[in-house]
């Protein structure tokens, strides 16, 4: 999958140009989407003449590390788009690198001079003396390479399990490492018709269904909260019991609320800065996520905060009706 970024934009010059995810918070779409743009901007066409590695275990694949090292050596990066919440480096070769930034995984373009970064995990020195930087305090974040193709007809969402790459075995497409990922709800081919397919015998939460990146794509704790919120359907809504205008509006929601999260940069918690070392704006623009006991910005009741499937939720009680006979599970 491509998504297509605006390169008509003139590039912000900064020394150490930072772009990451958060300490506290899973990067979703839209901060991986932005990642990947700022990317584009920066690195397309970079060539990558050496790796170090000093976290063994940052590295998927290939195994041993040394071998990604070598393997990497040499390659000039093509484009930077995103699958899911993964950043992806095509390189001119037709081999993908991925980019998991978990919890606190960043991705930093590093001018000539700057000091070396102590959580520095990987160092990619590229040929116009620059480096960059995979940033990492709790490790959680994986990098790979791998053969390119099959990467579009993925998504169809047959529910299967992501695979666990085993060395040793066959060589992985990229195609099939997302094999187990549902459609990325962005692309025009993902319908309130095709959501309302998806949706049609599945008895989940709603919220849980939300988060199963068998289900969807890229979607996490902040934009499944704010979605529910707009479309008035509460987080313990089972999905069989959505009727067809509950579809649409969910459907329109899950997008728009993505679509925002590009526009401003993502939101921003703990340590999440964008590529001009200035924070995400869309923290701010939430109306539930992390707004317990603050009123609601359309009834005026408090935000209550549950937990479902050990996740964090946020919801107006009020404008999200729960249904009957749920519990907080």
């Amino acid at each position: 999958m491509h998504v297509p970024h605006n390169l008509e934009e003139e590039p912000f010059v900064h020394s150490n140009l930072s772009i990451s995810g958060t300490l506290t918070t899973m990067p979703e779409l839209p901060e991986v989407e932005t990642v990947a743009r700022d990317l584009q901007r920066w690195v397309a066409g970079a060539t990558i003449t050496d790796a170090t590695i000093s976290w063994d275990r940052t590295i998927r694949h290939p195994q041993p590390p040394d071998r990604f090292a070598a393997e990497i050596s040499g390659a000039t990066i093509a484009r930077v788009t995103r699958r899911a919440k993964t950043v992806l480096l095509h390189l001119a070769d037709g081999r993908v690198m991925t980019v998991a930034l978990r919890m606190t995984g960043a991705l930093i373009v590093a001018e000539p001079g700057t000091p070396e970064d102590p959580y520095a995990r990987v160092v990619f020195a590229l040929e116009d003396g620059r480096e960059l930087r995979y940033r990492d305090v709790r490790k959680f974040g994986r990098i790979g390479l791998w053969p390119g193709g099959g990467l579009r007809s993925v998504g169809a969402g047959s529910g299967a399990r992501s695979k666990r790459i085993a060395e040793g075995a066959r060589t992985y497409r990229i195609g099939e490492v997302f094999s187990g990922h549902g459609p990325e709800p962005l692309l025009r081919g993902f319908t309130a018709e095709r959501f309302a397919e998806r949706l049609s015998r599945r008895t989940a939460k709603l919220k849980t269904l939300l988060l199963d990146q068998s289900f969807i794509a890229g979607v996490g704790n902040i934009y499944a909260d704010e979605a529910l919120w707009r479309a008035r359907l509460h987080p313990l809504q089972t999905a069989d019991t959505l009727d067809a205008r509950d579809v649409r509006r969910l459907h329109r929601f899950i997008r728009q609320v993505l679509r925002e999260g590009i526009v401003n940069r993502g939101a921003s918690f703990s340590d999440y800065v964008g590529a001009d070392g200035e924070p995400g704006a869309n923290a701010e623009r939430l109306a539930v996520y992390r707004r317990t006991e603050q009123p609601c910005h359309r009834c005026g009741n408090r935000i209550e905060r549950i937990v479902v499937g050990q996740r964090s939720t946020h919801f107006c009680p009020r404008c999200q009706r729960e249904p009957v006979a749920s519990s907080a599970t």
